[in-house]
C-alpha cells in the first residue's frame, strides 16, 4: 500500500476485505469516492502513516473499528432541512393518519437526531403524537448517543428557526428547547414514544412494519446495489400505500418503479406498490 494522498482501487478493496473478514462489516457497495474520502480523513486524524497503517490498526485494535464506523457513517443533518417537504408532510401525509389508532414511523439514519425531533414537533403540533410510535436508527454509535440527548449547537439557533417557520411551525420553536451550556436542548418535546437505536441498513433485518419510513440523505453514499438491497428492505418493512421519503440529493436505483410510485417527485415522497 502506497504512501499518498489518494487511496487506489486496490488499497480500497485490501481495507474493504479486511474489515468484513475482521468484523462481518460490508462496505463494498459504499460509493467509492466518498469511502475513500472519509478513510484518507481518518488516517490524518489519527495520524496514520498511511491506508497500511490503518490496514495494521483495524486488524489488530478491535477497540478501534467503532471509532472507524463512526468517522465513515457521520451524517449532515438539520432540523426541518427541506422545509417543502415538511409543509407537504405536514398538509398532506400526516392527515391520511389521522383517524388511525396507532402510527408507527422509523427514521432510518437519523444521524444525530435533528430530523426526529422534527418529526416529533410537527406530529405534536398536528396533535397526533398519542398514537405514534417512532423508531430512529443509525449504524453511528456515538450519532445515537447524541440523538438521545436532544442537544444541538446553539450556533444553529437562528437557521433552525427560520427553518421551523418556513416549515410552518405553528409556535415558536423555543417553545421547545432550553438553552445550556452553549446548546439548545429540546427537553420540552415529547419522547416518550421514541426509540433511538443501533441499526446496519446494510446487513441488518427490520423485524417490523411501518406506516412511514423516511431514510434522508444516506443512500447519497451507496452504489446502484446496495440502493436496491435497502429499497427492498424498506418495501418489506411497508405496507401497500406506506410512504418512503428519501433526501433531495438521494436517487432511487433502476427498478424502483417496481416497488415504490412516486407521490410527490419535488419533495422525494414515494408510495409502496
Amino acid at each position: 500500500m502506497q504512501n499518498t494522498n489518494q487511496l487506489t482501487q486496490e488499497e480500497l478493496d485490501s481495507l474493504i476485505r479486511a474489515i468484513y473478514g475482521r468484523y462481518g462489516l460490508d462496505f463494498s457497495n459504499y460509493e467509492p469516492l466518498s469511502l475513500s474520502r472519509r478513510i484518507n480523513r481518518i488516517i490524518a486524524k489519527y495520524n496514520l502513516e498511511n491506508s497500511l497503517g490503518l490496514w495494521r490498526k483495524i486488524i489488530y485494535d478491535s477497540s478501534f473499528i467503532q471509532c472507524f464506523i463512526d468517522e465513515i457513517t457521520v451524517g449532515l443533518t438539520e432540523m426541518f432541512r427541506n422545509q417543502d417537504f415538511w409543509v407537504k408532510l405536514r398538509t398532506e401525509v400526516l392527515p391520511v393518519y389521522e383517524s388511525k389508532e396507532n402510527l408507527s414511523i422509523w427514521h432510518a439514519g437519523c444521524s444525530t437526531g435533528e430530523e426526529v425531533y422534527s418529526m416529533a414537533i410537527t406530529l405534536e403540533e398536528e396533535e397526533i403524537s398519542s398514537n405514534v410510535s417512532i423508531i430512529a436508527t443509525d449504524l453511528n454509535s456515538s450519532s445515537i448517543r447524541n440523538a438521545r440527548q436532544g442537544k444541538f449547537s446553539s450556533l444553529y439557533q437562528k437557521m433552525y428557526t427560520d427553518n421551523y417557520t418556513a416549515a410552518q411551525g405553528k409556535k415558536e420553536l423555543n417553545a421547545y428547547y432550553s438553552l445550556a451550556e452553549e446548546n439548545m436542548v429540546f427537553n420540552k418535546v415529547s419522547t416518550h414514544n421514541i426509540v433511538f437505536d443501533q441499526h446496519n441498513l446494510v446487513k441488518d433485518h427490520m423485524p417490523q412494519v411501518f406506516d412511514m419510513i423516511l431514510c434522508r440523505n444516506v443512500m447519497i453514499y451507496f452504489d446502484e446495489i446496495l440502493k436496491m438491497k435497502v429499497l427492498k428492505l424498506f418495501h418489506d418493512c411497508l405496507p401497500e400505500g406506506g410512504f418512503l421519503s428519501i433526501g433531495y440529493y438521494d436517487t432511487l436505483p433502476k427498478g424502483y418503479k417496481d416497488l415504490f410510485y412516486t407521490y410527490d417527485a419535488s419533495c422525494k415522497i414515494y408510495q409502496k406498490i
